[in-house]
């Protein structure tokens, strides 16, 4: 992704969400995307499946994959990407499964679409799809119905959704949210083992660095539509550099600080009609400086690839 700008159309013209974002994934590598809840993150995994909500649109910048522009590809070439060298993982299992098709026949459909298989085979390949996403008694749980199944095992449906053609790429969209802790574990350990087999690249959205310390080769911090730090999970997790990272690390729970009450990023987020020239985050910084009202900071490395958005940080640097 370089330089992508995404948005909606309104009355009053297009209003900016996301801005400014250039990212890079290897293959065979995670990146985690994170951030609080309406800073953009789902918004750029549409984005790359060209799945923008209506008046969502790209207003600019470059999708590409192995140099292809993605979002330059009209709809039948599309689908030839969509689902087979892109898949992703949608947030909400029971809401992106079709409640009136059978879970074997929705694992199936990618595989007549893009593997010309006959029915026989793809619900042969689907059955042991989910028995390789560790569903028991996946014959039988291919003919059943998503209401019918767990959160997990619908979570787990969804991956074996995802990595039926063996893409290149997955989207994970918080593929662990509302999941407990026992399942949520065992949804890691199968993404890890498919990449590991598959060599896929993986874009990890979350808003947990607890989930994400687990996941990621590299860490991208997303603050108001903005990319504000960008490194390798080492260096995000151990020295962060941005004032909202460091903020978002402090209110993740710690075993050895279970008797402290966890702090809170006092302020909000501003909407995307309230930001203006200045630092997205400068309200809510207890390092804000006059300058941080009058200019963004540019995304610069301070350390080889780590990279940060902050005047201050710059400024230690």
């Amino acid at each position: 992704m370089e330089d992508l700008h995404l948005g909606f159309d309104s009355g009053s013209g297009f209003v900016p969400v996301v801005e400014r974002v250039h990212l890079q994934i290897s293959a065979g590598q995670t990146l985690a995307l994170v951030g609080e809840s309406g800073c953009g993150k789902s918004l750029v995994a549409s984005a790359i499946m060209r799945l923008l909500p209506p008046f969502g649109r790209m207003n600019q910048g470059i999708i590409s994959l192995d140099g292809i522009d993605l979002a330059s590809l009209d709809e039948q070439a599309l689908r030839q990407v969509r689902g087979n060298r892109v898949s992703m993982i949608f947030q909400e299992p029971m809401s992106a499964l079709n409640p009136v098709f059978t879970v074997g026949a929705q694992v199936a459909e990618a595989l007549l679409l893009h593997r010309a298989l006959d029915s026989a085979d793809a619900r042969q390949r689907a059955i042991k799809l989910l028995a390789t996403v560790g569903i028991p008694d996946p014959e039988a749980r291919a003919r059943n119905y998503p209401h019918e199944l767990s959160g997990g095992m619908r979570q787990r449906v969804m991956i074996a959704m995802a990595v039926a053609c063996e893409p290149d790429v997955i989207i994970a969209d918080e593929p662990t949210t509302a999941l407990d802790v026992t399942i949520q574990a065992q949804i890691l350990d199968l993404l890890h083992d498919l990449q590991e087999r598959l060599g896929t690249a993986i874009l990890f959205i979350s808003h947990d660095f607890a989930v994400v310390s687990q996941m990621a080769d590299n860490i991208a911090v997303m603050y108001a539509g903005r990319i504000v730090e960008l490194g390798s999970a080492a260096d995000v997790l151990e020295t962060p550099t941005h004032p909202y990272t460091r903020a978002l690390l402090a209110t993740t729970p710690r075993l050895d600080q279970s008797a402290q009450r966890l702090p809170a990023i006092a302020g909000r987020v501003p909407s995307p009609q309230e930001r203006d020239a200045g630092c997205h985050f400068r309200a809510r910084c207890p390092d804000a400086e006059p300058r941080c009202r009058t200019s963004y900071p540019e995304l610069i490395a301070r350390t080889g690839a780590h990279l940060c958005a902050c005047h201050v940080a710059s400024a230690d640097a």
